[in-house]
């Protein structure tokens, strides 16, 4: 019939409305269950046990003494046997001064000593005929009195050449000076050949025995140190970490570092440490039996405004701490939290009241939402 007709459109036009209908339904289905579902999240855990609060320093090693060798008279070196930082024991040869003139003025000394004791033998005997002629009434009294005093004047001048002799002795012995305590030379400011007076340092030791660490501490941690606190020191070229003990802190603050002066002492001598070395200190502040702690990178703000972002129920909660100011990758939380409560590891402010799924597989996070560097670390 002339009516009768014969549909020859394709099948994507026949469907094409259900088509876009249902691509758009997925669509909505896929933007709401986006919307909708829980966002990962890293977390780390609020921790109850013990804590320390450490003051993190450096410093260097440097001799509690030093030992300055100087000539008690003045002379020319003629040898020299140590140069810097070299090892020395105690009586190892260090200066030679020039031995000369000294060596004769003993040489005179002792010259002086012969004759005179030769003196004193004569007096001896000349006092001795006297007194025998005394007795048998050949020699007056004053003859006899005063072959006693020429006698007595020998004897005491025997006995101030002898005194010069040891004197100028001495003086022969100091040309050759030698280690008083075994250490490091710290410096040789003279060379060979050079003429020293009794005022010029040769050397400067640096005993073995007596190395400590010096450090500076920041004015506005000077009221939380105090002497005797302990302390972890690594020190550079030792394998591990070694105690120490505060002993001295400077009363004054150097206006040009705004720190003061410290000094640790090792509570055990390390065998061969040189001193100029440098040590990072660990200064232990404080120690706690139980607190809770949390990674500082938790914390949003500072004193009144401080707040952490808790994972309740698996929606985000801000809320406020309070937590003791330290310059540490963990701090002490004081008030606001409890042990094992959960809290976002980078907090931002667009997450609070989002449902979120907490984890601590970063593999599931998108590389953005990642800890890095330290604070992944921290956040473990």
């Amino acid at each position: 019939m002339a009516f009768d007709t014969t549909d020859d459109r394709g099948f994507f036009s026949r469907h094409r409305y259900w088509f876009f209908g249902a691509l758009a339904l997925g669509a909505a289905s896929f933007y709401g269950y986006r919307e909708t579902r829980p966002l990962p999240v890293a977390v780390i855990e609020a921790r109850n046990g013990p804590a320390e609060r450490v003051l993190a320093i450096s410093g260097r090693t440097r001799p509690q003494v030093t030992v300055t060798i100087v000539p008690k008279f003045a002379g020319q070196i003629v040898k020299l046997t140590r140069d810097e930082g070299e090892k020395v024991n105690a009586g190892d040869l260090l200066v030679q001064l020039e031995a000369e003139a000294p060596r004769a003025a003993v040489e005179e000394a002792e010259s002086k000593i012969a004759s005179q004791q030769r003196a004193v033998a004569e007096a001896q005997r000349n006092f001795e005929r006297l007194a025998q002629l005394k007795e048998r009434g050949l020699a007056t009294v004053k003859e006899f009195d005063q072959s006693r005093f020429e006698l007595d004047q020998s004897r005491a001048e025997l006995v101030r050449l002898a005194a010069n002799r040891r004197e100028v002795s001495a003086r022969l012995r100091d040309n050759t000076i030698v280690a008083p305590v075994s250490g490091v030379i710290l410096a040789r400011p003279v060379d060979q050949g050079q003429v020293v007076a009794t005022t010029t340092v040769i050397y400067e030791i640096a005993p073995l025995a007596g190395v400590e660490i010096e450090t500076d501490i920041d004015e506005q941690f000077l009221a939380e140190v105090r002497e005797g606190m302990k302390a972890d020191v690594l020190i550079a070229g030792l394998p591990k970490s070694v105690a120490a003990t505060l002993y001295y802190v400077s009363p004054k603050v150097d206006p040009r570092t705004g720190g003061a002066k410290a000094r640790l002492r090792l509570d055990s001598p390390v065998e061969g440490l040189r001193a100029g070395v440098t040590a990072d200190v660990n200064l232990i502040i404080e120690r706690r039996d139980a607190a809770i702690t949390v990674a500082r990178s938790a914390i949003l703000g500072r004193e009144q405004g401080a707040r952490v972002q808790i994972v309740s129920n698996g929606i985000v909660e801000e809320k406020k701490v309070q937590f003791l100011e330290w310059p540490s990758e963990r701090v002490i939380v004081v008030a606001g939290l409890e042990s094992g409560q959960q809290l976002v590891a980078q907090p931002r402010a667009e997450l609070v009241g989002k449902r979120v799924a907490p984890t601590t597989d970063y593999s599931q996070l998108r590389p953005g939402d990642r800890p890095r560097g330290s604070a992944a670390g921290r956040a473990i």
